[in-house]
């Protein structure tokens, strides 16, 4: 299968507006690959080469994705930035460049040679290998299309901007594979039982739908995280579980899934699927010593923790534990414990369908308990003062609250899914004005007066699952430090976009726009209605979305969430409501 195939299809995409149109798109592309290409052609429509959790790791920075332009169109590396300053992007760049020497070049790149180049580039270790990488791209830049060098360009840079997420993807394999997109929910459940869209379109080409129905959790394949919904009123949260529920201490850590393969070896992801293993030496011993199946994986929150004292710390310090370097120094400086909540899986069995109660026994009995190897505290509770009550001594405990949890017998484990059967109840949440969100940065306004030079204030978005779209809610610019904004420029640079990105639902202008990415938490006043804000437009008022009044930066990055992980536009929606049924004080 030529490359240029796939070009073609990343151009249309990039053109189209409507999602309709993005799937009738996508379908064609996948329905001209063979059988065996397909986990690759999904992967590239991902905007990668392997699933994520593979961490493959190009380590192409623009500079050298630069010379490697310059090497292939035979121009000096200066003309090159010049073209780039001019069209504003490398990849549209190399396209010019290459029409204006190469344009007449017929396509002979192939998707195999694309995808094992990259490869190969990626495994480029070593002294010398910045060179083994500039030479190898050159290389495929030295016969691509202008075209294929668009999309090439940027595919290695990580800014492929097609507009489109995985949903989409799935929207499509359905359409092509089972005839209709109403079967999309089985692939979606096969997608976030194993994070690799390649297995799940290799099986679907192959099985069809039935064997995709089989697909399980697997031992070194993360699953996506079940989410929580939130509210703040214990009748109702009861209410919502059937009357009762466990209430589980919901503690102000990082969210691990901790994997044990068949060889023993022990793998750390965190929520947005990184392998951070290196960086929490200590959660591996612990769980090597402290965890029984041969072959597991468990779900828990790691938290500073001074086990001598029973002390919990601070998020902050845990995120301390976040670096390539000092590992040893700064296990020893910040103490943790990991407190479990889950057990997915054990010695071949998958626990995702079975009720809560018994995943929480099949995980009490998987697990050695010590001082830094612990259960979630949990109680069952039936009554709101008794919730009220659980909720008070989970704060007196150090905790931000509690995960209240359904306990019938549907209440299975629902990978990926933000529903009913999980609801938070924090600290913020019990004050109608103090709602903790977290947001999406989207884009970006310039500094005036002692913020010149840099960001005066940042646009934020919650997701839209349904629409696969950011929607705006406001600007924030209250409750950074002088050293955060000076650091907003260099953090937000690698996600600059020329134009608002495609997903990216917003009425009003930025003057900077970045790939939806980076997730910080926000303490607003309250929510308000809003004509110029997108974020449940049409929800409350015909006309108006929501926005914050007089929002302000915690100071916590919540880097351990992807942004399809921050809060939704419906769950705004839902604040707001809740917020307008309390009584005044």
């Amino acid at each position: 299968m030529k490359y240029q195939v796939v070009a073609a299809a990343y151009r249309d995409l990039e053109q189209a507006s409507g999602r309709l149109i993005l799937i009738d798109r996508l379908a064609v592309l996948l329905a001209q690959t063979p059988e065996e290409l397909l986990p690759k052609v999904c992967y590239l429509c991902q905007g990668l080469v392997a699933p994520e959790f593979a961490a493959v790791d190009l380590g192409l920075a623009e500079k050298l994705a630069l010379r490697a332009v310059a090497t292939a169109t035979g121009v000096e590396p200066v003309e090159v930035v010049a073209a780039v300053r001019e069209a504003g992007d490398l990849g549209q760049a190399a396209e010019q460049l290459l029409a204006a020497t190469a344009g007449e070049r017929e396509p002979s790149l192939h998707v195999d040679t694309v995808v094992d180049t990259l490869h190969e580039i990626a495994r480029a270790g070593g002294s010398g290998s910045q060179g083994r990488k500039l030479g190898l791209l050159a290389d495929l830049l030295a016969l691509a299309t202008p075209l294929e060098a668009r999309y090439l360009l940027r595919l290695v840079t990580g800014n492929l901007r097609l507009g489109i997420g995985t949903p989409t993807i799935l929207d499509a394999l359905a359409q092509v594979y089972t005839g209709s997109r109403k079967d999309r929910p089985v692939l979606e459940r096969a997608y976030n039982i194993c994070c690799d869209l390649g297995l799940v379109a290799a099986t679907l080409a192959s099985g069809g739908l039935t064997a995709v129905q089989k697909l399980q959790v697997r031992a070194g394949n993360p699953v996506r995280v079940m989410l929580a919904q939130r509210l703040s009123d214990a009748g109702e949260i009861l209410t919502r579980l059937g009357g009762q529920c466990m209430a589980e201490y919901k503690y102000d850590g990082m969210r691990l899934q901790a994997h044990r393969t068949a060889d023993g070896h022990i793998e750390l992801f965190t929520r947005r699927q990184e392998r951070v293993s290196s960086q929490f030496p200590d959660v591996v011993e612990l769980l090597q010593t402290g965890l029984g199946p041969r072959e597991a994986i468990l779900e828990g929150e790691v938290v500073a923790y001074d086990a001598a004292a029973g002390e919990l710390r601070p998020f902050q310090e845990v995120m301390f534990r976040r670096r390539k370097h000092g590992i040893a120094e700064a296990a020893r400086d910040v103490p943790i414990g990991l407190f479990c909540f889950e057990l997915l899986y054990a010695d071949g069995e998958d626990f995702t369908g079975l009720p809560y109660l018994e995943r929480r026994t099949r995980l009490a009995d998987a697990i050695t308990l010590s001082d830094r190897l612990r259960l979630t505290t949990a109680m069952e509770v039936a009554t709101a003062p008794a919730l009220d009550a659980a909720f008070e001594q989970a704060v007196a405990d150090g905790s931000e609250g509690l995960v209240c949890k359904a306990t019938g017998s549907t209440a299975i484990y629902q990978a990926g899914a933000r529903g009913w059967l999980w609801i938070k109840l924090k600290r913020d949440y019990r004050t109608e004005l103090a709602d903790t969100v977290d947001l999406v940065v989207v884009g970006a306004y310039a500094g005036r007066g002692r913020r010149r030079g840099t960001y005066g204030a940042v646009l934020l978005a919650a997701y839209n699952p349904d629409a696969e779209l950011y929607q705006t809610v406001g600007r924030c610019g209250t409750g950074f430090s002088d050293a955060e904004l000076a650091a907003l420029p260099a953090r937000l640079a690698p996600l600059i976009r020329a134009e608002r990105p495609a997903r990216v639902d917003s009425r009003v202008p930025a003057d900077v726009w970045f790939e939806p990415s980076l997730v910080l938490e926000v303490l607003s006043a309250e929510l308000t209605l809003s004509p110029n804000h997108t974020a449940g437009w049409g929800q409350l008022k015909d006309d108006g979305g929501l926005s914050m009044r007089f929002p302000r930066f915690t100071g916590r990055w919540r880097d351990d969430k992807e942004p399809q992980d921050a809060t939704t536009s419906q769950q705004l929606v839902e604040l707001y409501r809740t917020a307008r049924r309390a009584p005044a004080d």
